[in-house]
């Protein structure tokens, strides 16, 4: 079963310098079955629920796997902190 999606949709909202943003989670999966495409939510945010719907957005496992490496900060590993600690 390979995943072919991820569904993502807006859980809570946040007031930033004077402007409203959205937060947003994955709620679940759309694989592929010997049936055909399959959806698995995970979660229901009631959050979403506007006027009886529910928007998502379907990101595929390229998009996020390159959003997860553009947010990646160079930082140390283990190898690289020294062993003196000044305190």
């Amino acid at each position: 079963m390979a995943i072919k999606y991820f569904i993502k949709s807006v859980v809570s909202e946040y007031e930033k310098d004077g402007v409203i943003k959205k937060s947003y989670a994955n709620i679940g999966t759309i694989f592929e079955s010997k049936n055909g495409l399959m959806m698995a939510l995970e979660v229901l945010p009631l959050f979403s629920l506007k006027e009886g719907k529910m928007l998502a957005f379907l990101n595929t496992p390229e998009e996020v796997e390159n959003y997860k490496n553009a947010r990646k900060s160079p930082g140390k590993s283990l190898n690289q902190i020294e062993d003196d600690v000044p305190f």
